[in-house]
C-alpha cells in the first residue's frame, strides 16, 4: 500500500486518539492479558494481540491492520515485519524471546517496516533496500489514519450484528482503539535502511531452526516468503492472504504474481501450514496456495467477472472473489448498458 489518499485525508483524524503525544503503548506480555470485557463496545484494548502459532513461533497481530510474526530458534529469531509503527512491537518482541534478534521485512511497505525505527538489524530483499529508505508519498500516513477511522467507528455496528446473527468473532480478531498515548495526528512513515539485503534462495539459520527466502515478486518487486522446511511452515507475506490480495498498486504485477504463487504450489507436499499477513485468518491450510495461483491464472486468462470495490486508501479497484480470497485489481469495472 503505497499511494496516498485521494479523498479528504485530515478528516477526523484528531478524534481517533484520547490524548495528543507520539509516545508507544507497550502492550501487556501475553501471559498477563485482561480478559475481554464482552459487554464494551471495544471488548479488548491492547493494541497487539500475542499468541502461540506453533513450538518457537508467535503471532504480533495489529488485529484489522497486520499481522507479523517472531520465529525463534535455539541461537537466535526473526521477526518478520514491524507493523504499522503505532505501539512498541520491539517491546512485544523482546517480551517473548530474549534472543539476539533479526529483522526481516517481507517488503518494503509501511505497514510492514512501520515499527523498523525502533530496530538497528534490518534485512530486505535487494530490490526493496532502496524503496525502503525513499521517503512516503506525501499523504500516506493520513490516507490510512483515516482508514483507521472508518475501521474503529464500523466495529461496534459489525460486533452488534455479530453477536446476534452470524457469531464469528473472537477474542484474537477484536478490532482496538489506538492506544491512548497515540496522536494519529501525529502518524508519520519513517524511512529505514536495511544493513542487510537477502537473495532469492539465502537461509538465515537460527540455530535448530533455518528459514529459507523465497522471492516471489507480485505484490511488490521485492516480495518475499520464509519457508520453515523442517516445521512444514510457510511465511506468506503479501504475496498470500486470505481476503483481498492487493493487485493493484503501482508496483504490483499481475503477470509476476501468478509466476510467484505457481511456485509456491510445488512447496505444497512439504508445508503444513501457511501464515499470513493480513486479515483475520492467519493459519491456514497448504490447499490454499493452490486456490491462489488458480485464480491468478484465471484472471490473466480473462475467465473471471469482477464487482466494483474501493482498497483501503479509498482508491476504486475490480475484485475478483473466489472461494477462500479475493484479487484487486486497478481501476472501475466497465458499466454495461
Amino acid at each position: 500500500m503505497t499511494n496516498p489518499n485521494p479523498v479528504e485525508i485530515g478528516k477526523h483524524q484528531s478524534e481517533i486518539g484520547k490524548h495528543q503525544g507520539s509516545g508507544y503503548a507497550v502492550p501487556t506480555a501475553a501471559s498477563t492479558v485482561a480478559a475481554p470485557d464482552w459487554s464494551a463496545p471495544y471488548p479488548r484494548r491492547d493494541w497487539f494481540d500475542v499468541r502461540r502459532l506453533a513450538p518457537g513461533v508467535h503471532l504480533i497481530a495489529e488485529p484489522g491492520h497486520v499481522n507479523s510474526f517472531l520465529i525463534e530458534g535455539s541461537e537466535r529469531a526473526v521477526l518478520l515485519d514491524t507493523g504499522l509503527g503505532v505501539a512498541d512491537i520491539r517491546a512485544v518482541a523482546a517480551s517473548l524471546s530474549g534472543k539476539p534478534l533479526q529483522v526481516v521485512n517481507s517488503h518494503y511497505h509501511f505497514d510492514h517496516s512501520g515499527g523498523n525505527r525502533l530496530f538497528s538489524d534490518i534485512a530486505i530483499h535487494r530490490s526493496g533496500a532502496e524503496l525502503l529508505a525513499r521517503p512516503a508519498p506525501e499523504g500516506l500516513a493520513g490516507a490510512y489514519m483515516a482508514y483507521t477511522r472508518r475501521l474503529i467507528d464500523a466495529w461496534p455496528g459489525y460486533q452488534e450484528l455479530d453477536n446476534t446473527y452470524f457469531h464469528l468473532v473472537t477474542a484474537d480478531t477484536l478490532v482496538r482503539p489506538l492506544p491512548p498515548t497515540f496522536d494519529p495526528a501525529d502518524y508519520r512513515v519513517v524511512p529505514s535502511q536495511a544493513t542487510r539485503l537477502l537473495e532469492d534462495g539465502d537461509v538465515l539459520d537460527l540455530g535448530d531452526r533455518d528459514l529459507r527466502v523465497l522471492h516471489t515478486p507480485g505484490h511488490s518487486p521485492d516480495s518475499i516468503c520464509l519457508l520453515d522446511e523442517r516445521n512444514g511452515l510457510l511465511f506468506g507475506g503479501d504475496t498470500i492472504n486470505t481476503g483481498p490480495i492487493y493487485a493493484q498498486l503501482e508496483d504490483s504485477n499481475v503477470e509476476a504474481f501468478a509466476r510467484s504463487t505457481r511456485r509456491l504450489t510445488e512447496l505444497k507436499g512439504g508445508v503444513g501450514r501457511v501464515f499470513v499477513c493480513h486479515f483475520m485468518r492467519v493459519d491456514n491450510a497448504p490447499a490454499l496456495l493452490g486456490e491462489i495461483a488458480d485464480g491468478f491464472e484465471q484472471i490473466l486468462e480473462g475467465s473471471v467477472s469482477y464487482r466494483n470495490n474501493r482498497d483501503c486508501l479509498e482508491y476504486p479497484v475490480r475484485e475478483a472473489c473466489f472461494d477462500h480470497f479475493s484479487v484487486f485489481l486497478a481501476g472501475d469495472v466497465e458499466t454495461r448498458v
